[in-house]
């Protein structure tokens, strides 16, 4: 087991005992201040000393935070705005053991990796660990988005198979947007900031009939240079961003049991890809293409119709979506015209899920059952432009064209339910059937006719891939006190198997699904009149047949069950208001993983070489670290919030180091990032003064080896955003 090292440790004990130092200061209430200003209820809210109950829907039943046991992060909509959270990305480092590899923009191949359980950071074809969802429905494609009017996002730690069912492996990500309701409100924002970044959002909601129907309307436009500079080209905006997100909802509750919501959404990216350098100058590139560019666009529609009778509930949730990007960028990555890359990436999946479960108040036992069913096309097109060709072989310069056709469709049947032993002892049991089928077709062919050198077109079409699973679930909780609780856990981890398709000489080939077994135990308590909140989870995953690929020459990719790993470590959250208008936050994660069996196959990758892409022999990495998991993460931070409307934040967030590959030959060394906002407030405005990554702290989020470039020797990778800052005026109306 790896020896835990934090630079800055220092600060971080400094900080978790400043916290519990300051419950001794006494504490003045907000009636009783010598204060004649009126607050208004929002104010209140924010000024409270309590933790409020967390409600959560992390089982699909609204339920209080601290009594499903279950390891949890939650941020609510104040935490968003507070903590100026405008995308994806910058949620990321609020959440222990949770890490995010993203080649740039919003680009569709970004990846998750919850407890050291990752998917394959190569390309949406593949299947993610980490689910994503949006108020209920699973994101297939791109998630890297933008976010606007949220009410909460959801985090859940460990597999999440036996409710949420396919590609939750790791975990599940659950954004929830607001509901619109009887009160009409709205809300108006502007940000400015470096980089000619330029953000505009606006949200508006409220009642079209009373207490009938209702409707919510948000947007957001945002425009920005970026960062990257390419000094070959003298572009200094390789990475610009013109961005649209919109989404629109109606609310039907035609009596007190029916409650039915319908959104749509819409989004388009037009964003530069330009995102690799230098390790050592992560922010600049050189490469020769001019063209490089990720587009993309995608529509949903989300129908939810709820029942709630004094017997049951009813849920039925149909969704509709797609999604399609564009891609082109400079694959050798240097200065050299060699080769171009093109991908078409089209998505459209349709789901349909329903379930019934007991009444809120359903005495010693609670349960849920349900089904659901999907379908889902995914078209995945890409040109390899070989600029120069080999000389060496006599080949002169040629495109390779690939067309893939990937079919999807599975159906479930899922139940869980608790039941309470007695007094204090509840058990949880969950089971979940998941039948998954996929068909492939997959051509490949040349803008001209290469067969002298041995290249012909190729046409393949598979038979239907069938895969079966039962995933189980079982839980055990105690409550000592209302507020002090303890859990035992263990649940079934399993990934879907799939297609080669990025190599002519394994396209078609199946690699199957990977599986885990995942133990957790921890414990959920809140402490001195909850202004105080400490959870703590530690966790044990045995992993087999593990999903691993490996670059096969320049471009070609085979994916394969290599590997067996296991992964174990923990997480603590805390929470605290010592006094009035001070909230402090404290999270801390830490992840050891490593393959317990992998014996990687070596390819010749010398492209002048005769025996280019042939297997030369094996590597046996067992013992080493996986690639891309953080071996600590945590996030600090203090917030003071005056009755006089003046607002305070700073943050410290830290990341350890992570290896980028399986060989353990490169790595990114921990790094810590300083965040601050500072701001006034009152009922109908707000203006903020913001910086992130202060003191500009460089660090790659993706690591690519030479043997995958043509660029020379040198590695190069993908960097996260530099200092960024600006200011944001708000109207609330």
């Amino acid at each position: 087991m790896a020896v835990l090292k934090i630079r800055n440790l220092g600060s971080v004990f400094f900080a978790i005992s400043l916290i519990f130092n300051l419950f001794a200061i006494p504490c003045v209430s907000a009636h009783e201040k010598d204060d004649t200003r009126e607050i208004n209820p929002e104010e209140e809210a924010h000024v409270k000393q309590e933790v409020e109950a967390i409600t959560v829907t992390a089982q699909k039943r609204e339920e209080n935070m601290q009594e499903v046991p279950l390891s949890i992060s939650v941020l609510s909509g104040v935490q968003i705005e507070d903590a100026g959270i405008r995308k994806t990305e910058d949620f990321i480092h609020h959440i222990p053991n949770l890490y995010m590899g993203s080649p740039g923009s919003h680009n569709g191949s970004s990846w998750l990796n919850m407890r050291g359980i990752s998917g394959i950071p190569a390309d949406t074809s593949t299947n993610p660990a980490v689910g994503f969802y949006v108020d209920g429905v699973y994101y297939s494609g791109g998630f890297s988005t933008e976010l606007v009017d949220i009410d909460r996002i959801e985090v859940l730690r460990g597999p999440q198979g036996t409710l949420y069912g396919r590609n939750t492996e790791a975990g599940v990500i659950h954004i929830i947007t607001k509901k619109p309701g009887d009160h009409f409100e709205g809300k108006a924002a502007v940000t400015l900031g470096n980089y000619n970044t330029q953000d505009y959002s606006v949200s508006v909601s409220g009642p079209m009939i009373q207490d009938k129907v209702y409707f919510s309307l948000a947007g957001k436009y945002l425009v920005s240079d970026g960062y990257i500079d390419n000094r070959f080209t003298g572009n200094d905006k390789s990475n610009d961003m013109d961005d649209q997100n919109i989404r629109a909802g109606l609310r039907w509750t035609p009596t007190d049991t029916w409650d039915i919501n319908f959104t749509t959404d819409f989004l388009r990216y037009r964003d530069g890809y330009d995102p690799f350098g230098p390790l050592n100058d992560i922010h600049t590139t050189s490469t020769d293409f001019k063209g490089n560019y990720d587009d993309q666009n995608a529509m949903g529609h989300n129908l939810k119709a709820e029942y709630t009778g004094s017997l049951f509930s009813l849920t039925s949730i149909t969704s509709l979506r797609q999604w399609d990007e564009d891609l082109a960028n400079d694959m050798d990555m240097s200065s050299t015209d060699l080769t171009r890359w093109y991908q078409e990436l089209d998505f459209s999946t349709f789901s349909q899920e329903v379930r019934l479960a007991s009444p809120e108040e359903s005495g010693a036992v609670k349960w849920l059952v349900g089904s659901y069913y999907y379908n889902e096309d995914k078209s995945v097109d890409m040109i390899y432009d070989m600029r120069q060709g080999f000389p060496a072989w006599g080949l002169p310069p040629y495109k390779m064209l690939q067309d893939n056709d990937i079919d999807t469709s599975g159906y479930a049947f899922f139940g869980q339910a608790t039941c309470t032993l007695f007094h204090r002892l509840d058990l949880t049991g969950g089971l979940r059937y998941d039948h998954t089928a996929k068909e492939l077709k997959f051509k490949e062919y040349y803008d001209q006719d290469l067969s002298m050198f041995g290249m012909t077109p190729q046409n393949i079409k598979t038979d239907e891939e069938d895969y079966n699973e039962w995933l189980p679930k079982l839980a055990l909780d105690y409550k000592w006190s209302p507020d002090f609780m303890t859990y035992i856990s263990y649940a079934k981890g399993f990934k879907g198997g799939g297609f080669n398709i990025y190599s002519s000489s394994v396209a078609g080939t199946v690699y199957e699904p990977e599986c885990s077994s995942n133990y957790e135990v921890g414990l959920k308590s809140s402490w001195l009149e909850n202004r105080l909140t400490l959870n703590m989870a530690a966790f044990y995953i045995d992993w087999k047949d593990q999903q691993v690929f490996q670059f096969i020459g320049s471009s070609d990719m085979i994916i394969s069950n290599a590997a067996e790993s296991t992964s174990k470590g923990f997480e603590i959250e805390l929470l605290a208001r010592p006094v009035t208008g001070l909230e402090l936050t404290a999270g801390f994660g830490y992840t050891n993983v490593e393959f317990d069996e992998y014996k990687k196959a070596e390819y010749d990758s010398d492209m002048t070489s005769p025996t280019y892409g042939q297997k030369t022999g094996e590597r046996d990495l067992s013992g080493y670290t996986n690639s891309y998991v953080p071996e600590y993460t945590y996030d600090l931070a203090i917030q003071y919030r005056s009755l006089k409307g003046f607002f305070g934040r700073l943050e410290l967030q830290g990341v350890g180091e992570y290896w980028f590959d399986g060989e353990n030959s490169k790595k990114q060394d921990g790094y810590e990032l300083v965040n601050a906002r500072i701001g006034y407030e009152t009922e109908l405005f707000e203006v903020v003064l913001w910086g992130k990554n202060l003191f500009d702290k460089e660090y790659a989020t993706l690591g690519i080896a030479p043997q995958m470039t043509t660029s020379g020797n040198q590695w190069t990778g993908a960097g996260g955003d530099p200092m960024t800052f600006g200011i944001t005026l708000s109207k609330r109306f």
